[in-house]
């Protein structure tokens, strides 16, 4: 048994990696919540004991650890070199470390096997990204896959409590809102800052973190929104193979694939709200190129796309350590 802790335990993430720990029995002897000081103090409770929010020092960060990060990337940069010089193990679902060449970047569906059990720090990639590679991996055995295009419709829980709460209030009416900032029935088409050649940071993730989780280089066009939905990312997902396709054939090598449920009706956000599941749905040719497939793909961005990958890819190492 080990002990664990979650950095940013109060927020989304961190919140619904506390429950995913709990759901999934995570084997832990001991727990401990770290928050800003805000939230010192508070208790959580984690199976069936209280704890009180601690903020993270040195003292309390002891060799064999496993640390979860929810905290963002210029907050993470402050504590996870303070962990992992401690001897812990730090999954940080922050960018903070993403696309450093030294950190393991995971999906456990698509590239677990890359780890050791010797790493100190594993990176746990962008929602958007984690979903798309669960469902866009496993279709490699159709060919060699020569660009993809992507358009993500991203719940607004993506953008942690202060976005759900302004939502609310749109809906409500007690916040007038304005232009700029209103997701009330609208969309916003950039998550995050456009860089010169015009790519917002989410799209630049998408395209970034997937080549590295599956180890190929191929062209990848995204256009990331922000949609009026609670909770759960859908994707609408193109791609182009070196040789003509059948979906029947990708039928077959999803239905087979970890983590992965096909549909065929039309699903919605809701369908995969509070699930691990990644939906891949409405399988199909493109009917001007038979080496084009088409479909959607669906999850619930806190669970899988934050806290439920964090937690695989602890099992994962604790599996690599049990067989040495």
């Amino acid at each position: 048994m080990i002990t664990c802790g979650v950095v940013g335990a109060t927020g989304l993430v961190g919140e619904t990696m506390i429950k995913v720990l709990q759901d999934r029995s995570f084997p832990s002897l001991s727990f401990h919540p770290f928050a800003s000081d805000r939230s010192e103090g508070n208790i959580v409770r984690y199976k069936n004991r209280n704890y009180p929010v601690e903020i993270i020092r040195p003292e309390a960060i002891s060799k064999g650890m496993i640390i979860f990060g929810a905290t963002s990337a210029n907050i993470a940069k402050k504590w996870v070199p303070m962990c992992t010089e401690a001897g812990a193990l730090v999954i940080d679902n922050s960018s903070a470390y993403r696309m450093d060449p030294d950190v393991l970047l995971v999906v456990p569906e698509v590239n677990g096997h890359l780890i050791t059990g010797e790493e100190n720090l594993i990176a746990n990639p962008n929602c958007s990204t984690i979903q798309l590679v669960v469902a866009l991996a496993p279709l490699q055995q159709l060919g060699r896959i020569k660009w993809v295009s992507i358009a993500t419709y991203q719940a607004v829980s993506g953008a942690g409590t202060p976005a759900l709460e302004e939502l609310k209030r749109q809906h409500d009416g007690t916040l007038p809102a304005n232009p700029a900032n209103r997701i009330h029935e609208n969309i916003i088409t950039s998550i995050g800052h456009p860089d010169r050649d015009g790519c917002c940071s989410e799209e630049v993730k998408l395209m970034n973190e997937t080549c590295k989780i599956m180890g190929q280089h191929f062209p990848l066009f995204a256009s990331t929104a922000r949609v009026p939905v609670r909770t759960g990312h859908t994707e609408a997902v193109v791609v182009k193979f070196d040789n003509p396709v059948h979906r029947d054939e990708a039928v077959r090598i999803l239905e087979e694939s970890p983590g992965v449920i096909v549909s065929e009706s039309g699903s919605s956000p809701l369908d995969v709200e509070d699930t691990d599941i990644v939906v891949v749905d409405r399988i199909r040719n493109n009917p001007g190129d038979p080496s084009v497939l088409q479909f959607w793909v669906l999850a619930d961005n806190l669970r899988k796309g934050a806290a439920l990958n964090a937690v695989q890819i602890a099992e994962e190492y604790l599996t690599k350590i049990d067989m040495k």
